[in-house]
């Protein structure tokens, strides 16, 4: 077995990947998924390409992997969307699930071992509601329940700033006239009836802690996502999961960088962004997959047509090689590089360099690891 090592968003530092449950060597990762109201694009491409290359690497050094997603169904994006579109909400997340898959499968993603939408686990998320409730760790205000952050630990442990120098930016501050901290956070938004989880609506903030302890406990490894969900989403379901389980939500919080247009990260809200399924019609998923792992994980890539292409001539390049011999997937020079810190973008630069020297084993092991086998 290759021990494993990724920077730690918590702990600010690098370190060796270990299990918290009885097998060191099982890792239990949970990934947030999409909000489901548009197409995937290349930002998002990114993302799940990086897990997935964290899964195939972990697994090929010897661990186990339990691999869990969500998709965020419930939402006031996908209502609009819908009424815009004469539609039912079920249909408009229906419809981009679909696209998510298809243009994930093109790529190569690995699928996860469960994907569970939020609108299947309002129940469990009513539960949590109720149970703060309580306990004295929320409150209602107006229509709302609000988390009452000053109960639950406060933030920081992800940014590492103070409670007073960190402000929400989430789905909260619709309401923060209701609150009674600038801190606190929603949990549920409407009404909230004790005996019906289908009054009102369970808060984003809430999602990702309730579908993780459903399925892991308190048990979860790795939890993964951008750089942009740090704050407020992770830090919040790091006070949420405090409050539930007495411990810190994830062992390792790993977060990657943003794919950039102009310098500006590419978003929805924005209007800056690639569909995946315009680039895959243009390039082989392969170069894409050789860009987007091009750089340091946590760094942000500017998107580049020009390196688009570049990548897309190395991928032929490598295809044409990597056909014409047989070799296994556990080269211990490869598996070297990948092992530390997720260094892709350092086995890229090898496939610059010595493609035409790289021994079948390193060939196979360099396919497996960037999954464009």
């Amino acid at each position: 077995m290759t021990e494993v090592t990724v920077y730690n968003t918590l702990s600010q530092s690098v370190e060796v990947i270990r299990g918290r449950g009885l097998d060191p060597t099982h890792i239990n990762m949970y990934v947030c998924g999409p909000t489901v109201y548009d197409s995937p694009h290349v930002g998002h491409a990114r993302s799940y390409l990086f897990f997935d290359t964290l899964k195939r690497v972990l697994r090929l050094c010897g661990y186990t992997v339990t691999h869990l997603q969500n998709f965020s169904d419930i939402d006031e994006k996908i209502d609009k969307v819908a009424a815009k579109n004469s539609v039912s909400p079920r249909s408009v997340a229906d419809m981009y699930i679909n696209e998510f898959f298809r243009d994930m499968d093109i790529l190569g993603v690995q699928r996860a071992d469960r994907y569970v939408r939020a609108s299947e686990n309002t129940e469990f998320m009513h539960m949590v509601t109720s149970r703060f409730l309580e306990e004295g760790l929320c409150y209602l205000a107006g229509n709302n329940i609000y988390f009452d952050a000053s109960r639950g630990g406060g933030f920081g442990s992800l940014l590492h700033s103070t409670l007073d120098e960190l402000i929400c930016g989430n789905e909260a501050d619709s309401f923060h006239f209701d609150k009674r901290d600038k801190e606190d956070f929603t949990l549920w938004i409407g009404n909230f009836d004790r005996s019906n989880p289908y009054v009102g609506r369970p808060s984003w903030n809430l999602e990702c802690f309730s579908i993780v302890h459903r399925w892991f406990g308190c048990e979860l490894d790795i939890q993964g996502g951008g750089m942009d969900l740090i704050f407020p989403h992770h830090e919040v379901g790091s006070v949420i999961s405090k409050a539930f389980c007495k411990e810190e939500f994830a062992s390792y919080y790993i977060h990657n960088g943003f794919v950039t247009m102009n310098e500006d990260k590419m978003s929805k809200s924005l209007g800056n962004f690639i569909p995946v399924a315009q680039l895959l019609s243009r390039y082989p998923a392969g170069a894409l997959r050789l860009y987007l792992l091009s750089a340091p994980f946590r760094e942000n890539i500017e998107f580049d047509d020009e390196r688009l292409s570049h990548y897309a001539k190395l991928y032929s390049e490598f295809r044409e090689r990597l056909s014409s011999c047989r070799g296994d997937s556990n080269d211990e020079r490869i598996l070297s590089i990948v092992s530390r810190n997720l260094s892709t973008h350092q086995l890229i630069d090898l496939l610059e360099t010595e493609l035409d020297t790289m021994t079948p084993s390193e060939l196979h092991s360099s396919a497996a690891a960037l999954g464009i086998a």
